[in-house]
């Protein structure tokens, strides 16, 4: 008896041990990536270094933690607790987690109680039944492993969606949060631009009743005076519904009332000039696109194995009785039922056949993707890294014409000590000089935005993680 039970469980596990599973190794994921269209015609740059060798210094984020301020932090941190879209999309991942777990029940087999009773109305018999029925699909060609793979897959899938949309929401405050300084600077800015044009206007109020100056001067600083005025409320505005945005990024009421103390401090990190190839691979999207990879890996050995013979163990144990003297008296006499089938698809019009191709092509598009996916990538580093390189440019020409126009308005006072300028010219060149200094707010607020695109291209290491 022993014997006959010892080989009954040596033929259930071999017949159980899944013959037709596949694991999705990393090598064979390697292996359907190289087989994209896009990544042939992809020549990757030298500044990205494809192997860390042991003398290759670690990757430094140094640039960019210098804009990290702890105000910023604190509001990153306040964002990835309540903002909307987060929240929204963990009940999503919880979801796909529990389609996980159900999927993964199909390896198992499936217990049910019955119990029914009936009289016969015309002998006026009665007749009670209670019964455990067991099922259990051998999951002989890995159909059922492969389907719970294949949700797992999709599992991880869906949790780096769930970081790159935690690293989006980090990003877009980091802009919101610096946004919001520069509109400060710029306010500033405008006001005393404003206060400039007061001064010029009184001047020539003075020099129209003393004939030097004539009407139409004095109209048209009037009118440039009230276009000014007209130009603060509207950055004013533009400033409330940035601080509005940021509110809304952090998961607050929009009142527009978020105050942003920070100022622009000096950006003293250089930007490297070679990047590690494992980091970019690293990005939230494209670890997304490579499990998507392996899901159609998994959905295809599920296709193949839905076209072979499925066999199935049951087993029933209960009992019936004639009479309804006590439940104890239906197992006085108890029936035990063991059986098996066996089910083979032989015509369903190829339904089968095509659902592999579909799969297969599936799996095309998923490489195909990933490799749009890494191109993307490349294209936003390049980007962010030739923006950098031309405000960077732009930023010493910018300060070499405001450090000229200083030159000029203190030699422009020296002329009028000594009578040979006035202040009116003095007024028009401080004027240009506050256009300037506008001028370079948005060239820093540009650097900054960009620096953090540079971030987020190179997978935004860290930045959601307060």
């Amino acid at each position: 008896m022993i014997k006959k039970i010892s080989m009954g469980a040596f033929l259930l596990f071999n017949l159980t041990s899944c013959i037709g599973y596949k694991n999705a190794t990393p090598e064979k994921i390697e292996e359907l990536k190289n087989t994209s269209v896009i990544k042939a015609n992809i020549e990757i740059s030298d500044k990205w270094i494809q192997e860390q060798g042991q003398n290759q210094p670690a990757f430094s984020y140094a640039w960019m933690n210098e804009l990290l301020t702890p105000e910023l932090e604190a509001l990153i941190k306040e964002g990835l607790a309540h903002n909307a879209d987060i929240i929204i999309s963990k009940e999503k991942l919880n979801q796909i987690e529990l389609a996980m777990d159900i999927a993964g029940s199909s390896l198992y087999p499936s217990v049910n109680a019955l119990a029914n009773t009936g009289n016969n109305l015309v002998s006026g018999s009665h007749i009670g039944k209670l019964q455990l029925k067991a099922n259990w699909e051998l999951d002989l060609w890995g159909k059922n492993k492969s389907a719970e793979m294949t949700s797992v897959s999709q599992y991880f899938s869906a949790t780096f969606q769930q970081k790159m949309l935690e690293q989006s929401v980090a990003g877009m405050i980091a802009k919101a949060y610096y946004l919001n300084i520069a509109g400060q600077y710029q306010e500033q800015k405008i006001s005393e631009y404003i206060t400039k044009t007061e001064d010029l206007k009184r001047i020539l109020t003075v020099q129209n009743k003393v004939g030097t100056a004539n009407t139409l001067d004095l109209s048209n600083i009037e009118s440039e005076s009230i276009l000014l005025s007209s130009y603060l409320e509207k950055i004013r505005n533009a400033n409330s519904q940035s601080r509005r945005s940021l509110e809304m990024l952090c998961g607050k009421y929009p009142e527009g009332l978020i105050k942003v103390s920070a100022k622009f401090s000096a950006l003293q990190q250089d930007i490297p000039t070679n990047f590690p190839l494992n980091v970019l691979e690293k990005r939230a999207d494209i670890m997304a696109q490579q499990f998507q990879i392996e899901s159609t890996f998994y959905e295809i050995q599920e296709a193949k194995a839905a076209r072979l013979p499925a066999i199935n163990i049951s087993a029933a144990f209960g009992a019936a009785a004639t009479n309804v003297e006590g439940i104890s008296n239906l197992f006085s006499n108890p029936l035990i039922k063991v059986g098996g089938g066996l089910t083979t698809p032989i015509f369903n019009g190829g339904k089968l056949k095509k659902n592999v191709e579909v799969k297969t092509s599936q799996q095309k598009q998923a490489v195909e993707q990933y490799a749009k996916s890494v191109l993307l990538a490349f294209n936003e580093v390049e980007s962010a890294l030739a923006n950098l390189g031309s405000i960077e440019k732009q930023e010493v020409f910018q300060q070499l014409a405001i450090s000229s126009l200083e030159k000029n308005i203190d030699l422009t006072r020296k002329q009028i000590n000594v009578g040979s300028s006035n202040s009116f010219i003095l007024l028009q060149k401080q004027r240009d000089l506050v256009k300037r200094e506008m001028n370079n707010i948005d060239l820093h607020l540009q650097q900054r935005i960009e620096r953090v695109n540079l971030y987020m291209a190179l997978g935004a290491n860290g930045l959601a993680n307060f």
